[in-house]
């Protein structure tokens, strides 16, 4: 538990020990005769006595703590352990020893029990009190008032003070009524109670009124006047008689019966009510008592027109007493509104009521900035916190002509019940998203929730998609438009502003939600979002907004976990088996891994891992190989000389490391390698040893069970080499590509001995306007100097189906018709024939 540090409890001590050492003798004589020689002079210790004091001084210790505030224990038990210590070392003393425990003396007894009090008061007080803090971090904000002046963080204490002051030397006749002028929210109440703690003395008498309780407008006269009776009785029983029969009468009065405009014309009719003799009794009585009534008031903005006038009517007329003050607390133009639909001619009306009103005190700049602090430093976490404290109040809430959020709250009470709404948010979904975008987009939300749906649900009119080649980096930017200022320059606004613009909203909130939406989606065409779980990136947007993951959605908060606790193998397999592995990669696309090699080879590792489930899952085109290799490509030396300390052959040996611990069926490193090789020997592993995998990858695959499969002759298509040969126009040239010529003649070898239907299928070329025409990939015809001894290998494997053959030896026939140069129609009605897919 947390308190604030009070030094008057140690200041009193102080005090205490200091007439006890300065006025030793005379107390000690004191207490001698009242206490010492009445009780126990004659007190004889036994075990009996013994239990018996300690049944009794445990009962006191229980009683003492429950239902007690720990405050207040924790300052009782410092003044009497000073005490005791005090006497005990006192030699005037002979203290009497327990039976069971001569060593210890009863007074000793009272000293355990005090420091008892100490563990027992957390254990014993109230729940309520001993996990405030607890419950303040895990439960709503509570919008309490100012209850003391240790709560005044706005410091209206000088204020309220001096009209303390000014209302206990004014001596008045009537009643002397102040309004308090504040709008709603603004800390009226809280005013209202420092005016009140600082009017104290015996001549004064609080009375707080709530108009609320009562039922009608004649109920309230009722209420009033039972409630100053009640509070006069103190002070004088025949006064409260008197009051109490003065309400009564005011109360059976028919206020129904008389038209509204009567009731408003009470401040010409004072004879009615004040001439009454008993009325002007209860006047003299109050004058002649000498005290102050301080009635407070507050709240009256929260009445209807006719309880309004009704309570403007106590106070200016039927409770218009000497010696009695009114704090009343209202927002003025409220209250005057409410009058005018009763009496159109009301504009001056609450300066006949009122012989002061006063404006709240204003606030310090950074007041409701220091509130807003204070609480979210209870409910966020320190990094959280730190992001709030050191990058968005400088770049947000103190920056006065652009984003000033500040702006979103106006009043005390905003703080809070934005504290309230943020804290649900922040509770289902902090460890997922960005603090700085979640707490932005809330504020959004409170003020303006009508424009927070509007950014959800027309986010394609306010925002696009960066056309980025990877996927990964792919990010929501502000849409602009182009407007002329009144120099007649062009500038670009955002669309999102322009349309708020035609909402009616005025110019400085116009502005505000602008900053705030600009700077939650910051991303533009030359700078990426840094936080990868902003609300820019589509991959998180939506969370921001449901407050909470769906199937499809990525935890931030378990991939941060396994990326800390060395257990991203395990994450990476349920990933796979919940269908999120697209967005695990995503997430490992999206790492910054130009920090340290250690976490480049550790992210590398991963993606290389985890590319080869998704190739498995979505098939070997559909990974983004082209992202990957801008990532591991040492353009300009730029990852050697950061993170290898220019040590270029470790760089290639890591990458040579990767390539050589794949598995089958080699797929996506296949597919990586072709990729790769098209950078020729710029990459830092030349395009011999990429191919010297390839080759690894194809007579492993074709070797084993799988032999001339799907995924055999992939890899070895994969395996292709680009070259390009000059063409007619002086630097232009035509792009070719063949087979890796050591994977060719491997392949011949294995057409004879193996199964070779996959690859006859893979080698047919369909004409893409006439689907019935075919032809021979010229890249598979060119594997042989002389073509006969590929139809010769075809017709000479005993593996191949027969009809199989015969199409594709029927196919080969017509194509060599032509000289090899063109397609041929042919009917396919074996395994060759390929369906179209649509």
């Amino acid at each position: 538990m947390k308190y604030k540090f009070n030094t008057a409890p140690y200041i009193g001590t102080a005090i205490l020990l200091a007439i006890l050492l300065l006025f030793k003798n005379p107390i000690d004589k004191l207490l001698d005769a009242i206490i010492v020689k009445p009780l126990f002079a004659s007190f004889e210790a036994s075990v009996l006595i013994d239990s018996v004091v300690i049944l009794c001084l445990a009962f006191l210790v229980a009683w003492t703590v429950r239902g007690r505030a720990c405050k207040s224990v924790l300052r009782f038990v410092l003044f009497a352990l000073a005490f005791y210590g005090f006497e005990r070392l006192n030699a005037h003393w002979n203290f009497t020893p327990m039976a069971s425990i001569p060593k210890l003396a009863y007074w000793d007894l009272v000293a355990i029990a005090l420091l008892l009090l100490i563990p027992l008061c957390f254990l014993l007080a109230p729940k309520s009190e001993v996990s405030s803090a607890q419950s303040s971090r895990n439960g709503f904000v509570e919008d309490n008032t100012v209850t003391g002046y240790e709560d005044d963080h706005f410091k209206r204490k000088v204020a309220a003070t001096e009209i303390a002051r000014l209302v206990l030397d004014t001596s008045n006749k009537k009643s002397f009524a102040i309004g308090i002028l504040g709008q709603y929210g603004s800390g009226k109440t809280s005013f209202l109670n420092l005016i009140n703690l600082a009017l104290g003395g015996e001549k004064v008498l609080k009375v707080s009124f709530d108009p609320w309780s009562a039922t009608n407008p004649e109920m309230i006269r009722r209420e009033f006047f039972d409630l100053l009776a009640d509070k006069v009785a103190g002070v004088d029983m025949k006064m409260s008689s008197l009051i109490y029969s003065y309400g009564r009468k005011l109360a059976s009065f028919d206020g129904r019966s008389q038209s509204w405009f009567n009731w408003l014309g009470f401040l010409r009719s004072h004879g009615s009510v004040q001439s009454s003799g008993e009325y002007q009794q209860i006047n003299n009585m109050l004058g002649a008592t000498g005290h102050k009534l301080i009635v407070t008031i507050d709240d009256l903005d929260r009445l209807y027109p006719a309880e309004i006038i009704e309570v403007l009517k106590l106070i200016r007329n039927t409770a218009s007493f000497s010696n009695i003050v009114y704090l009343v607390g209202y927002d003025r133009e409220y209250v005057q509104s409410a009058i005018g639909t009763l009496n159109g001619a009301a504009a001056d009306f609450l300066d006949k009521i009122f012989q002061l009103e006063i404006p709240l005190p204003k606030r310090e700049q950074d007041d409701l900035l220091f509130s807003l602090k204070s609480n979210l430093k209870e409910l966020v976490s320190e990094a959280h916190y730190a992001v709030f404290e050191n990058e968005m109040i400088p770049n947000g809430f103190r920056s006065r002509y652009e984003k000033a959020y500040s702006g979103i709250l106006r009043q005390g009470r905003d703080v809070v019940r934005f504290l309230n709404t943020f804290k649900i948010a922040y509770n289902l979904i902090a460890e997922e998203v960005d603090f700085e975008c979640l707490l932005l987009l809330e504020l959004i939300k409170f003020r303006f929730p009508a424009i927070y749906d509007l950014i959800y649900t027309k986010r394609d009119m306010f925002l696009y998609e960066t056309p980025l080649r990877a996927t990964h980096e792919q990010y929501f930017s502000p849409r602009l438009a182009k407007q002329k200022d009144f120099k007649n320059h062009t500038d670009e606004i955002s669309v999102f502003r322009t349309h708020l613009e035609k909402l009616g909203l005025s110019t400085e909130d116009v502005s505000l939600l602008d900053g705030l939406f600009m700077t939650l989606f910051r991303g533009s065409q030359y700078h990426r979002p840094d936080s990868k779980n902003s609300i820019s990136y589509p991959l998180y947007f939506e969370i921001y907004f449901r407050y909470r993951l769906s199937q499809t959605d990525l935890s931030d908060k378990d991939y941060q976990a396994a990326k800390s606790s060395g257990k991203m193998r395990e994450y990476m397999e349920y990933c796979a088996t919940q269908g999120l592995h697209k967005e695990l990669m995503t997430r490992f696309m999206q790492e910054d891994i130009t920090k340290d090699q250690r976490h480049f080879e550790q992210v590398i590792r991963w993606i290389f891992s985890f590319g080869r489930t998704v190739v498995e899952k979505d098939g070997m085109l559909h990974f983004d190989y082209e992202s990957l290799v801008n990532k591991i490509d040492n353009y300009g030396n730029n990852i050697t000389d950061k993170l290898y300390p220019k040590n270029v052959h470790s760089y290639k040996d890591f990458i040579n490391h990767l390539f050589s611990v794949s598995m089958a069926p080699f797929l996506f490193d296949n597919e990586l390698i072709y990729h790769l090789k098209k950078k020729g020997d710029d990459f830092v592993v030349p395009v011999i040893e990429l191919t010297a995998h390839q080759y690894s990858y194809f007579t492993q695959m074709a070797t084993s069970g799988h032999g001339l499969s799907e995924d055999t002759l992939w890899l070895f298509w994969g395996a292709r080499e680009h070259y390009r040969t000059p063409a007619d126009e002086m630097g232009a040239y035509y792009e070719h590509w063949r087979f890796e010529p050591e994977m060719a003649e491997r392949m011949k070898l294995y057409l004879a001995s193996k199964d070779p239907t996959e690859f006859l299928k893979f080698s047919i070329k369909r004409d893409m306007r006439e689907r019935s025409r075919a032809f021979i990939y010229q890249q598979v015809l060119d594997m042989f100097d002389d073509r006969n001894d590929y139809r010769k290998l075809v017709a000479d494997n005993p593996a191949l189906d027969e009809l199989v053959r015969a199409e594709y030896l029927e196919l080969f026939d017509k194509i060599a018709a032509t000289d090899f140069k063109q397609y041929v129609e042919m009917e396919f009605k074996s395994i060759l024939y390929k369906p179209e897919t649509s």
